[in-house]
């Protein structure tokens, strides 16, 4: 005998698998996001209060390395919502107006990206160390 599709046991069961795995996801998001030491965030709920708006739009990140040669860097870094950028490591272009001179890779960094087409391109680059 085949069985019809029943739009209530699909939401039914839609439901079910959101209330079983929904959590998990939450958790696992939020607890890598507040481990202690991650991209330096011990430091964070003392100086968020006294962050300006042109450094709410900065992302923590740590250098994996630097081309200075082709001006571009690869950093490790947090998500950036306002481009929806998961976090991850990448390799970035970088402004010409942005030095890389003194940055190594290990280096604790806050930045700014800005996008051209499919390339994201940095325009604002802190070292945090």
């Amino acid at each position: 005998m085949i069985s019809s599709f029943s739009p209530r046991a699909f939401l039914l069961g839609m439901l079910t698998l959101l209330a079983l795995f929904g959590p998990l996801h939450a958790m696992s998001l939020s607890a890598s996001a507040t481990q202690p030491g991650f991209f330096g965030d011990a430091a964070d709920s003392d100086t968020a209060a006294a962050a300006t708006a042109t450094d709410e739009r900065l992302v923590r990140g740590k250098v994996v390395a630097v081309d200075p040669t082709r001006n571009r860097i690869t950093l490790e870094y947090r998500p950036i919502p306002q481009h929806f950028l998961e976090g991850g490591t990448r390799i970035f272009d970088v402004a010409q107006t942005v030095a890389l001179k003194g940055l190594s890779a290990g280096d604790n960094v806050r930045f700014d990206v800005e996008r051209d087409g499919r390339r994201y391109i940095v325009i604002r680059l802190e070292n945090s160390n």
